[in-house]
């Protein structure tokens, strides 16, 4: 028989383990509880560019449509500085819970870290899923000197660096864009960094600078109403968008640099937020009223949802290693 001592000892690591279970299934229960509850408050949009560019006009028009899909509304927060990199560091600072969603791009999330050294690698982000894909359009001030990408060319030849350009940063979109258009053509110009494609086809607008290339959301309304001359489109086919405008490719240059817009959240966010996420923003991407509203902006939707663009970014990436070669 046990001694009354060693009764006690024994009913004291009893008790110890039936209360560290107690705790251990009171956590698992509060989280598994919390998970089917997600979300219970709304979600930020966390936009890296200032206001005017193609991540904050389509920001703006996912958060018009997403509460329905998503259960909560959508809030844009921007968050600027460093072409981006500011906002992605952010977003991996913060809890893996699924209410901190980066509007990421094919230079944050691909590219740099590629290239630079930045404080985030591409796999601290879980996809979420691509928005669009949209060819650069490069484009000239009302009053440049060239009225076509062949006469841009030969002006840049004419005068080496004479030729200056609205860029947004270093390895950003337009920079990455006129970074091909120059190696393609053995042409000196030169280009000013603006932070972002809103204060960058500004400057242009204003004359300040003669060239610019964005996204058809940014530069399509200033073609339609003659404020920029449109040149050509860095993609494989014409711009559903803009159907008058030639390839770079049709007019003797092959240039193509193609640019994304998706959503993404930190790595470590539970299955079952990432899944709703994908679920709510297919929804979104697939409801009548984004299609109109996305019209109106001079995009297109063209979503890839988890897995396969997982696989279609690491494609991209190799691709992407080549212009720096």
């Amino acid at each position: 028989m046990l001694t009354k001592r060693r009764q006690k000892t024994k009913m004291r690591s009893l008790l110890t383990i039936l209360s560290a279970s107690l705790v251990v299934f009171g956590v698992v229960g509060a989280t598994g509880q919390a998970l089917a509850d997600y979300p219970e408050k709304p979600v930020r949009l966390v936009i890296p560019y200032p206001p005017g560019g193609g991540a904050s006009l389509h920001a703006g028009v996912i958060a018009t449509v997403a509460e329905p899909y998503l259960g909560q509304p959508l809030i844009m927060t921007i968050r600027t500085g460093g072409g981006g990199i500011k906002a992605a560091e952010w977003v991996t600072q913060q809890p893996a819970d699924g209410y901190t969603v980066l509007m990421g791009d094919i230079t944050i999330n691909s590219l740099r870290p590629l290239v630079e050294e930045v404080p985030f690698k591409s796999s601290d982000f879980t996809p979420i899923g691509r928005i669009t894909l949209d060819p650069l359009v490069f484009v000239a001030a009302k009053e440049a000197p060239f009225s076509n990408i062949k006469e841009m060319v030969a002006y840049a030849k004419k005068n080496p660096g004479d030729l200056v350009y609205s860029s947004d940063n270093v390895n950003g979109w337009t920079y990455v864009a006129f970074k091909a258009l120059k190696k393609a053509t053995g042409t000196e110009m030169r280009g000013i960094d603006f932070g972002g494609g809103g204060p960058a086809v500004a400057n242009v607008l204003g004359g300040h600078t003669m060239a610019y290339a964005g996204a058809p959301a940014v530069v399509g309304p200033h073609i339609a109403s003659g404020a920029l001359k449109a040149l050509c489109t860095g993609s494989t086919k014409r711009a559903s968008t803009l159907p008058d405008v030639p390839t770079c490719e049709e007019e003797g240059f092959p240039v193509q640099w193609e640019v994304w817009l998706g959503l993404f959240v930190h790595k470590d966010t539970p299955a079952p937020v990432v899944e709703h996420l994908r679920k709510a923003f297919t929804g979104t991407l697939n409801d009548k009223g984004m299609a109109r509203l996305i019209a109106k902006i001079n995009s297109e939707i063209n979503h890839i949802e988890g897995g396969e663009w997982v696989k279609v970014l690491a494609e991209e990436q190799e691709r992407l290693k080549k212009i720096y070669e």
